[in-house]
């Protein structure tokens, strides 16, 4: 009975948010989900890019965080505190071709069922920047890109990286919170030519947050859920050596293609593992019908993806596609699906299918000062012997401060794979992120 009446509330709750966000959408006359189509200004002056990667990425981050936003409280002691650290940085960018930035985020979550612990915090701080030392100011520019991270885990047993296998789940409802403690997790070289209509990179990056992306897949600023992000189907190797060609064939298509150490790990030794000649391959057809800067939301994708057999692991060979599609309607809806389907056991999920709703709010001529993303999706795991399990978010982030965002979200996860024995779970998440 206690059970169920739990269930009940975590119900109601989440119902009462999602009718209480509506509502506000309805109220607001005006909005955008980013800035880039309304003119956004930004702190130091960094470049707001359209770059191949996804919401994790290096370059995504760098722009996305010196956008200028709107804030519920106008603390205007605080902003003009940071002037000068922005001038700073403004500066140091225009005489040497360097961007910085640094952030800290923090996420708390409890579980309304669990075979093992029910509460998750964990945090992460990380420096990162991106220096332009080959043609700088130029179109057919080439810079490298550095992150710097430190997560461990707030005052639990566990951090929420683990939290739903607790419960059974495939799939971890607190991407990016993990507790490895120090970890140089990107250095890359990115070069431009043909004037930005090529492009590669390579060096110790990200495998995940390449292909299959949508503009709400960041762990810091959208979807929690991993299953939320991306597809599945595809393997999820850890950031190690790798690289990969990005090029525009016309004024609406592009394609990205990458190979990947199949056996990296974030925090390992990248020497460790390249020699045993094991990779994840991909390439992934991108149609964008409209113009550049709004690449991030209106986009159609197809990946075709194969990974080597990983002897030590006992992986066998495999291969499989996913696609992934959004739009951005009134600057305001983007309504997104994404799936895929793979023949092997190097993925969580022989097949899935997501699909999904961002809303941005009034902005005021800046850059969306609320978000609220909702998505819902199934998934058929690879492993044999567990069931089909449905999972759901509902999360809204918002501006305290202009600086300062602050996320509640809600997931739902019925059926978790791994746990016969429970048919429904709720985990409540609060997520704060201050940038710098």
């Amino acid at each position: 009975m206690k059970r169920a009446c739990r269930r009940s509330k975590a119900g109601l709750a989440g119902l009462g948010l999602l009718a209480l966000l509506a509502g506000t959408a309805s109220a607001q006359s005006q909005g955008a989900l980013s800035g880039v189509d309304q003119g956004a200004q930004t702190h130091s002056g960094y470049n707001l890019t359209s770059p191949l990667e996804g919401g994790g990425g290096v370059a995504e981050d760098l722009s996305q965080d010196d956008i200028r936003r709107e804030s519920l409280l106008d603390w205007a002691r605080a902003q003009t505190a940071l002037q000068p650290w922005f001038a700073w940085k403004k500066r140091l960018y225009q005489n040497t071709g360097l961007q910085l930035s640094f952030s800290y985020q923090a996420l708390g979550q409890a579980a309304s069922e669990s075979l093992g612990e029910t509460r998750a915090a964990a945090a992460r701080g990380q420096i990162q920047g991106a220096w332009d030392l080959v043609g700088r100011g130029t179109k057919n520019v080439g810079k490298f890109t550095f992150r710097v991270e430190h997560r461990h885990t707030g005052g639990t047993d566990i951090p929420p990286s683990q939290l739903a296998y607790q419960f059974g789940s495939f799939a971890s409802s607190g991407t990016g919170f993990s507790d490895f403690g120090f970890a140089v997790t990107e250095y890359a070289w990115r070069q431009s030519l043909l004037d930005g209509k090529f492009k590669f990179i390579f060096g110790k990056i990200s495998a995940v947050s390449w292909y299959n992306t949508h503009a709400l897949s960041s762990s810091m600023r959208g979807f929690q859920n991993t299953a939320m992000q991306s597809s599945l189907s595809k393997p999820a190797p850890g950031r190690a050596f790798g690289g990969g060609i990005g090029a525009q064939l016309g004024e609406h298509f592009v394609v990205v293609a990458g190979i990947h150490d199949a056996n990296g790990k974030t925090t390992g030794n990248p020497f460790d593992t390249i020699g045993a000649h094991e990779f994840y391959k991909s390439v992934e057809f991108r149609y964008y019908p409209t113009t550049p800067d709004r690449w991030r939301w209106d986009q159609i994708k197809l990946q075709l993806w194969h990974q080597d057999a990983r002897t030590d692991a006992g992986i066998p060979e495999s291969s499989g596609v996913t696609f992934a599609a959004s739009h951005l309607f009134n600057d305001r809806w983007m309504p997104f699906v994404f799936g895929g389907h793979s023949d092997g056991k190097a993925s969580l999920l022989k097949s899935d299918l997501v699909a999904g709703l961002g809303v941005g709010f009034d902005v005021n001529d800046r850059a969306a000062g609320g978000v609220l993303g909702i998505a819902a999706g199934w998934g058929d795991p690879a492993q044999d012997g567990l069931r089909d399990q449905y999972t759901s978010e509902l999360f809204y982030r918002f501006q305290l401060l202009e600086h300062l965002a602050i996320t509640p979200s809600v997931q739902m996860v019925i059926h978790p794979a791994a746990n016969p024995t429970q048919d429904r779970v709720y985990v409540a998440s609060l997520r704060a992120r201050v940038t710098f």
